[in-house]
Order: C-alpha cells, then structure tokens, then sequence
C-alpha cells in the first residue's frame, strides 16, 4: 500500500505542471483540482472531480490514471484495474499505469474459473500488451532496410563475379536472419492491430455471474471475479455478452463491466 501511495504522491506532485499543460480548456482546471484534493487525501472529492474531467475528455490516459488511484483509495480495486487498463489503451507507454496496475493486481486474491490456456491470449500477455505498437513498426522498416541493403549488396557481388567468372561470394547469413526478423516482426505488428480492434472490459464487480442468455433470473453457468478482462462481444438493453478467454461465453449487466478498448 505504501508503495503505491509513494508512487501516487510523485506522479501528482512532481509530474503535475508537464500533465495540467497537456490538459485543455476546463478539464486542466478540474485535473488540478482533482490532484489537489487527491493530495489532500479527499479521495471521495477527488473521484467526483476527476470523472467531471473525463466526461470532458474520456480518454485522457492521466485523468484515468489518477481516477483510478482514487477509487483504489476507496477500496475499488476492480474498478481501479479497469480504469488503469482504459488508460493503457490510450497510451501503452504511460509509466505510472503500468506500475499502478501491476501493484494493485499483486494486492488482488487470486482466482481462478475453468479455462484453457490459449496461445493467443499467452502471447498477447507477453508480446503484445507489453510492446506500443510503434516499436514493432520501426523494428519492421529497420529489418526491412538493413535485410535489403545486406542482399541487394550481395547481389551486386555476385552479378561482379559472374562477370569477371571469379568464384561467387558467400550468402550472407545475417541478411537472412534480418529477413527473418522483419517477418517476425511484420506478423506480430499484424497481430498488435488485430488485437486492437477485439473489444475488451473489465470485471468491475467483486463477483458476478454468467448467464446462459440476457435477463434476470436466468442459469448462471459460471462465477466471473473483480479484475477479470473479459471479451464482449454484443449488447442488448442492459445486458452484454462476454466470454472469459479460454473459457465459456455468456451474458452479464453492463454495468457489471467496464469497456477498457
């Protein structure tokens, strides 16, 4: 706890003037506002004040951050996650969300439903999520460029030698594992997009149940906890339909969840 609040202290204090900059119009006002009751340790006020700020700019990945610190603050903590990872999908990069969501994810009791480990879902935890999509693109043109440059050369080599029926200059094999790298790295810039357009929440609720189909009163099939990301898939009136990864597809209340993408 006091680790978070340390980190807390030093993103709303120190980083405050570069982040209220970068804030526009009335939302920098209710940033500053917010960050001060937040330092003042009126969490309550400071929740009121950070989620007028966001109604102004929903997508603010600093304004989501500190909302969340607050409502992890007043015990929220799925709440907090859901909101950490909102702002992640703003900006992967942000440094006091990443460290906030990893802290509080390491306070959550552990808990488990029956599912299946999925390739995808293992890769996107640890190849995807972690990496912003602009560095799988500069690590493709740099292959692409540095393969090209290494074979083109090659090439030139080898026409040079046909010509003057000398003996042929040997492969390259760094141009070859570069090509390979710009393959590697093309499909899992592929992937990072794909992944951006599969829609995902967060279980915002200590627990709920999973329906077989929308409404009340309806056969639970399974237990969903706070702090699970879950897939959505379609909505009807109150209800959305969600399927925990690796695992069963069913229906719950929307407010049960909170759209992070």
């Amino acid at each position: 706890m006091s680790k978070l609040k340390s980190l807390s202290v030093f993103f709303l204090s120190l980083v405050l003037p570069t982040l209220v900059a970068a804030q526009t119009g009335s939302s920098a006002e209710l940033f500053k506002q917010g960050t001060q009751l937040y330092l003042a340790k009126d969490y309550t006020k400071a929740q009121e004040v950070f989620t007028q700020a966001l109604d102004k700019d929903p997508y603010n990945a600093t304004t989501l951050t500190n909302l969340a610190l607050a409502e992890f603050q007043l015990g929220k903590k799925p709440l907090a996650i859901g909101l950490l990872r909102k702002a992640l999908a703003s900006d992967p990069e942000l440094p006091t969300a990443q460290a906030g969501l990893k802290f509080i994810l390491s306070q959550m009791q552990v808990k488990e439903v029956p599912h299946q480990i999925e390739t995808y879902e293992s890769l996107r935890s640890k190849l995807l999520q972690p990496v912003p999509l602009s560095a799988y693109l500069i690590l493709s043109a740099l292959s692409l460029f540095a393969a090209g440059w290494i074979l083109i050369s090659y090439g030139g080599r080898r026409r040079k030698a046909l010509e003057e029926e000398k003996s042929l200059p040997a492969f390259p094999l760094i141009g070859s594992l570069l090509s390979l790298a710009f393959v590697i790295f093309t499909g899992l810039l592929a992937l990072k997009v794909y992944d951006s357009t599969i829609l995902r929440g967060t279980i915002i609720e200590e627990k709920v149940s999973l329906q077989t189909a929308p409404g009340d009163n309806q056969v639970a099939i399974l237990e969903l906890f706070g702090g699970m990301e879950v897939i959505t898939r379609e909505t009807q009136g109150d209800w959305v339909q969600v399927t925990y990864p690796g695992s069963l597809t069913g229906w719950i209340k929307k407010s049960s969840v909170l759209m992070t993408r």
